[in-house]
């Protein structure tokens, strides 16, 4: 009876496993809304100490209370839903995370390349186009979702924009001119030796050394020509094993005269005086001018002549994501206010380009001569206005480093999606080039001084033994010569 109890449940058991779609989807609360991000990348409230130095922007925007509750806090409380806000460090650790759990989230927060992945691994859906998007989303960066492929018919969209930005280097400008940083291959300057660091990341640092390394191909293009950022795109996405040699060779070189890689730590160092140079994202570096000014320091941000990446952080939905409460997450975060609160908070770029956002950056509009147009940005690249200009102190300060005039966006590219053997080569040459290498003589000098410590260290353990063996030796050979005299 035990026994065909046990068949009879086995039965059961595999009709389930024979009938269950391949792509089912676990059912979710439906009031649960569950966002994948990264950290320190949304408002999530003040503490009332810190009420005082926010600026004039926040308070006179939101109530004190507001302002310290989180976008999330408020969300839930608009819409009577819980939001599950989990992070993660890396554009990898996410794509494990929801490979290994494909119905977690509802909203991931990744970047250009990923998205891209993402995409053709069908890992995420195309998904009705949020009204902030289609109405309010700047047309610069809709046309580069475009070209990248990211929209699907006419109202649909895999991605819409969240921040965006550049990447180049931050330094001290009591110490260095940005002329001093206008070739990616600067920071190998005596000037610089062990004061810089750089990404520890391959997807970054990439370009970084191939800017280098096509420094002067780079440089001589014609930028009026109407193939300068086809070629630009072209360069800097280049794969073959030329280039990987010559990225090999860059970076070897130049990690001897490095501080070191980092992540994050190169905003800490850079205040602290342990490095001059950080190679950063222009988020990152708006942060660290920010600090650097509380701390009665000068910092500025230089994008290399021969161009950089622009990169990009988009809304993507999963298969099985709960679309209708997705889509008023992006909405709610993409208000105007919030989209203040967001870039006051985090120190990045929005995406989103409403007139009253153009407002809001010419009440912090700074003193100085220079003006930077930002029409591209807020109306496209053919517009010819003088509607978008804006005043700053320096083309290398903070508000230009936040808003990028357009002859910076103009050689700056969208890194393409790096995938198969094309990866699984940059990952080698990466693996490479992060393994510590000596010189001969010093492999030499630590393998003697190694031996010399096994030496010591036997001796002084066994030195009881040693020294007993020896008299005893003494002793033996002492009464043996005896023997043999009076043999």
């Amino acid at each position: 009876m035990k026994k065909l109890l046990i068949v009879f449940l086995s039965l059961i058991l595999a009709s389930f496993t024979l009938t269950k779609p391949e792509n089912q989807v676990l059912a979710k609360d439906n009031n649960t809304l569950v966002i994948y991000s990264w950290e320190d990348y949304l408002d999530l409230g003040y503490e009332e100490e810190d009420l005082e130095d926010l600026s004039d922007s926040l308070l006179d925007r939101f109530t004190s209370d507001e302002l310290l509750m989180g976008l999330t806090d408020i969300f839930e409380e608009e819409y009577g839903v819980t939001v599950e806000y989990r992070t993660f460090a890396t554009n990898e650790e996410m794509y494990n995370e929801l490979i290994n759990n494909p119905s977690g989230p509802d909203l991931i927060c990744p970047s250009e390349y990923m998205i891209m992945r993402m995409k053709d691994e069908g890992l995420i859906k195309p998904y009705t186009t949020p009204e902030s998007w289609q109405n309010y989303g700047s047309p610069y960066i809709k046309s580069e979702f475009s070209r990248l492929g990211l929209t699907s018919g006419e109202d649909k969209v895999y991605a819409t924009g969240y921040m965006w930005g550049t990447m180049g280097y931050i330094y001290n400008t009591a110490n260095t001119l940005p002329e001093e940083l206008k070739n990616w291959d600067s920071i190998l300057s005596d000037k610089f030796n062990q004061k810089v660091t750089i990404k520890d990341s391959i997807r970054d640092t990439y370009i970084l050394a191939v800017g280098a390394v096509y420094e002067e191909e780079l440089k001589n293009l014609d930028k009026n020509a109407p193939d300068y950022s086809q070629k630009i795109a072209e360069i800097f996405n280049r794969t073959d094993d030329e280039t990987l040699k010559k990225v090999e060779d860059f970076l070897k070189t130049a990690k001897q005269r490095l501080y070191g890689f980092e992540v994050d730590s190169g905003k800490t160092d850079m205040i602290t005086g342990k490095i001059e140079v950080n190679f950063a994202w222009s988020g990152d570096a708006v942060y660290t001018i920010d600090e650097a000014e509380l701390a009665g320091l000068e910092f500025g941000y230089v994008v290399p002549e021969e161009g950089s990446n622009v990169w990009f952080d988009g809304w993507v939905m999963p298969n099985g994501a709960n679309e209708s409460l997705a889509t008023k997450f992006i909405n709610f975060v993409s208000e105007l206010n919030n989209v203040i609160r967001n870039m006051e908070y985090i120190g990045y770029t929005s995406c989103m380009a409403q007139q009253e956002v153009f407002d809001y950056i010419l009440e912090n509009e700074e003193e100085g001569e220079e003006q930077i147009d930002l029409g591209y940005f807020f109306k496209g690249a053919n517009y010819s206005g003088s509607d978008y200009k804006v005043t700053v102190a320096s083309k290398y300060g903070r508000l230009a480093t936040q808003y990028p005039d357009f002859e910076t966006i103009k050689r700056c590219t969208v890194m393409a999606n790096f995938s198969g053997e094309t990866l699984d080569k940059i990952n080698d040459m990466w693996n490479r080039v992060k393994f510590i290498t000596f010189p001969v003589w010093i492999i030499w000098t630590i393998v003697g001084v190694v031996f010399l410590g096994l030496l010591a260290f036997v001796l002084v353990k066994f030195k009881d033994r040693i020294f007993v063996n020896v008299k005893n030796r003494k002793k033996w050979r002492v009464v043996k010569k005896e023997e043999l005299k009076n043999f």
